[in-house]
């Protein structure tokens, strides 16, 4: 439980709750948000179409160079084929993920031509096309049919490359955005780190889901090819189609994905990590100088892995079967390695990390060779799934024995360089074993009644596993934190000492534990933390072991006194479990269940490594006696103050006690102990580099107690306080606020009606003077009409004087004729 979210009354969360699991909870937070589950289903989706094509395509490669007889022909010839296939996928992921990572970027960049949602559109209807055509090619074009599907699996792994460096630069955009100014409360995990994680997990996830796609479709492919002949012929037709509809799939979802334009990270170049600073000093060797043996061990489990993927296709037609048996050998190997990741840090916790790591690579190893050996189908996919639980337990203890390798401030760094070296690794295993495969060929030896038969795959095979035990045996035997311990008597104690119980409740308080070598600075820490703790108003108490009770301050003179140099090594485990049961209830758990943080130089852990890796005792008996003595206590966080013995000596400022006069050996014995327990236990624990400056130190701790520690009764009335002085200043914003858009729609309304005033006005305006226009032109049309009906008069009464003057003179003339006869 975080700060936030901590009850006034509840017991405090242990911090594993808190720490172990909040990368989980990050990753959960991201898939609630409804554009990252949009995206992840569509990476996931088209993740699972992308392997699928990968299969199916060595399948048509596989059946192309059969009909063409393509690189000499024959089982050698095959082999060639798979291994071109693999080599041209990597080559398009290197070429345009590693080489032209930068054009490729800026091409689909913020400001770049290629917008990035129609690129992954693009590239997924385009890997969609392709994988419909690809099974067609062996019937169109025969001969050339191997080119082509090696163009496509180029195209192919190009159209990924741009997909997947549009997702890595528009992804970050999706993630919440950064706490207010002034918020006391900050996301555990960074986002990014949890993207990151999504991603990668999707990617483990997508390989065993695409085997079982691959076997499903084959399956149904073998049914329709009972009628359909064409599906007879080509097997993995069907595969390929599902594998479009997958990459389908994806660009629906895509296509309706919201993609904000803020400017994001860059996309990271696959190889990235591989090369190291120019300015560095020299190789990081970590702290105990184990971090390049155990880069290399994690790189080459992963090698194994994708070797024994790479070649399971030639393995299985020597085996009789076809794509149904391809795909149930990779899903059982890929399932296989999910399933051991999930389950490594659950397998015999109380065991050396470093020694299960050594044991997990040998098994690995023995189970390779075994099913390389092995001719029974079923037994095959049986051992194959074991060899893949090994490799994915093998993977996940480098990595966390990695992490407690490496100080904070360079563990993205180191990270990086694995997963580059790794990237490398699987790349050379993918391409190279089919090539051996291809070199050893088809062997058959008969002896009587038996016979060994054997493909060139089952024996890349049996050479993988056993490259692998060299590797099991140096890591052995260089990183080994238990050396002169036998590890049969190890591995006896980690199977019968059974999981550790559960941890006893603390009551109401919350109990540190200060761990690490003599001279880590411990005391110092312990001051420095109790005085920070008391200011945040918690009652602290302050301990240490041995000595906080009478009855230890005896048993502390008789450990840690010089003259006591004869006690046996089960005597001192007894006495410091002894001191620790009379500490434990009589200073520490009445403190927890009163509420108080307790702060203790050192507990169980110091038992366990001094006594278990420094002496020659079992670590898990110590751990058992002092869980009984303990009642099963465990601190809500403990802190390792880890620093180098030759450092932590020079610290001395008084002559050593019994236990600081043991040699140097025995001190780094110690300390590879510590480091041990912190990576079976990483949730617990918060290693720290004590050589730093004391403040820098308490700092991190600090850091780490401000997300885990609960709050005091006076930070809770702080708090309280201030959200009830918050909730009064939002309340009165809000009044503020609302009497602010009350003035405005006020003053709008008054705005509106003001203008609705002046348009009547200015439309009554018009409107006068429209009639007035109206009247006259009516007015000047009248007088028109009236001019028009006077001159009519005029011209009519012009008219009729002319026809009477006419008609006068008609009539005179008329008059006139008669005496003009009678003259006549």
């Amino acid at each position: 439980m975080t700060r936030a979210e901590q009850p006034t009354a509840s017991p405090p969360a242990p911090d594993d709750a808190l720490v172990a699991d909040s990368r989980e909870r990050a990753v959960r937070a991201l898939l609630r948000r409804p554009q990252v589950k949009r995206l992840w289903s569509a990476q996931l989706v088209g993740g699972v179409g992308d392997v699928l094509a990968l299969l199916v395509l060595v399948l048509l490669a596989l059946q192309a160079s059969v009909v063409e007889q393509a690189f000499g022909g024959g089982y050698r010839g095959a082999a060639f084929a798979v291994a071109t296939v693999f080599g041209v996928r990597i080559l398009a992921t290197l070429l345009f993920g590693a080489v032209l990572l930068g054009p490729l970027t800026s091409l689909t960049s913020q400001d770049g031509p290629l917008d990035r949602r129609w690129t992954m559109v693009g590239a997924d209807g385009l890997r969609a096309a392709l994988l419909i055509v690809a099974p067609l090619w062996i019937d169109w074009t025969p001969g050339n049919a191997l080119a082509l599907l090696l163009v496509t699996a180029f195209v192919a792994g190009v159209a990924e490359r741009f997909w997947t460096v549009s997702r890595e630069g528009a992804a970050p955009a999706l993630l919440p955005g950064p706490p207010p100014e002034g918020a006391s409360i900050r996301p555990l995990p960074d986002h990014l780190d949890a993207l990151r994680r999504l991603s990668l997990r999707t990617g483990f996830v997508a390989i065993p889901l695409a085997a079982l796609a691959l076997v499903a479709a084959a399956l149904c492919n073998n049914l329709l090819g009972t009628g359909i002949e064409w599906f007879g012929e080509h097997q993995a037709a069907l595969a390929s189609y599902v594998a479009a509809g997958l990459f389908a799939a994806s660009l629906s979802v895509v296509t309706f994905l919201e993609l904000p334009g803020a400017r994001t990270p860059r996309p990271r170049s696959p190889l990235e990590g591989l090369r190291r600073p120019r300015h560095a000093a020299g190789p990081d060797k970590g702290r105990t100088g184990a971090l390049p043996l155990l880069v290399f061990a994690g790189a080459s489990v992963a090698g194994a892995v994708a070797a024994a993927v790479a070649v399971s296709v030639l393995h299985a037609k020597d085996l009789g079967g076809g794509p149904v048996l391809f795909g149930l050998m990779v899903g059982a190997l890929t399932g296989g390695v999910v399933v051991g990741i999930r389950t490594a840090p659950a397998l015999l916790p109380s065991l050396s990390r470093r020694r299960m790591l050594a044991l997990t690579l040998a098994f690995t190893g023995l189970a390779l060779l075994a099913a390389g050996l092995v001719p029974d189908v079923t037994s095959v996919l049986l051992i194959l799934a074991l060899a893949g639980a090994g490799a994915g337990m093998a993977a996940n203890i480098a990595h966390a024995l990695l992490d407690q390798e490496t100080e904070e401030q360079r563990r993205s760094r180191v990270t990086d360089h694995l997963h580059a070296v790794v990237r490398v690794y699987v790349g050379l295993g993918a391409v190279v074993a089919p090539v051996f495969a291809a070199a050893i060929g088809p062997h058959r030896l008969e002896n009587g009644k038996f016979v060994f038969a054997h493909g060139g795959a089952a024996f890349t095979l049996m050479l993988v596993g056993a490259l692998l035990l060299p590797v099991a045996a140096l890591v052995l035997a260089k990183v080994d934190d238990r050396s002169g311990v036998p590890l049969r008597q190890d591995l006896r104690d980690a199977l019968l000492g059974g999981d550790d119980p559960g941890p006893t409740p603390a009551g109401t308080g919350f109990f540190i534990a200060l761990e690490g070598g003599d001279g880590a600075g411990k005391s110092t820490q312990a001051e420095a933390l109790a005085d920070w703790i008391r200011e945040k108003g918690h009652e602290v108490v302050l301990t240490r072991e041995p000595g906080a009770t009478p009855v230890g301050k005896r048993l502390r003179s008789i450990l840690l006194d010089v003259s006591s140099a004869g006690l046996s090594h089960r005597a001192e485990a007894l006495l410091y479990a002894a001191d620790r049961a009379e500490h434990v209830d009589t200073v520490v758990r009445p403190a927890l269940e009163r509420g108080a943080v307790v702060i203790s130089d050192r507990y169980i852990d110091s038992s366990v490594a001094y006594q278990g890796a420094g002496r020659d005792l079992s670590p898990t008996e110590i751990a058992r006696i002092n869980r009984w003595a303990t009642a099963g206590l465990v601190p809500n966080l403990t802190v390792l103050l880890d620093v180098a013995p030759e450092t932590a000596r020079e610290r001395f400022t008084e002559a050593p006690d019994r236990l600081e006069s043991e040699p140097a050996e025995f001190h780094a014995r110690v300390r590879s102990g510590f480091l041990t327990l912190a990576a079976a236990d990483p949730g617990r624990y918060l290693v720290v580099d004590a050589g730093q400056e004391p403040e820098a130190v308490t700092t991190v701790i600090r850091h780490r107690l401000d997300r885990v520690l609960p709050l005091s009764e006076a930070e809770i009335a702080a708090r309280e306080e201030a959200r009830r002085k918050a909730e009064e200043e939002a309340r009165r914003k809000a009044e503020e606020e609302a009497a602010r858009k009350a003035e405005e729609e006020r003053l709008e309304r008054e705005r509106q009606e003001q203008l609705a005033k002046l348009r009547a006005e200015e439309e009554e305006r018009k409107r006068r003077e429209l009639e007035e226009a109206q009247r006259r032109e009516a007015e000047r049309q009248a007088e028109e009409a009236r001019l028009r009906a006077e001159e009519a008069r005029r011209r009519a009464e012009e008219e009729r004087q002319r026809l009477l003057a006419e008609e006068k003179a008609r009539a005179e003339e008329e008059a006139r004729l008669p005496g003009d006869r009678l003259r006549r």
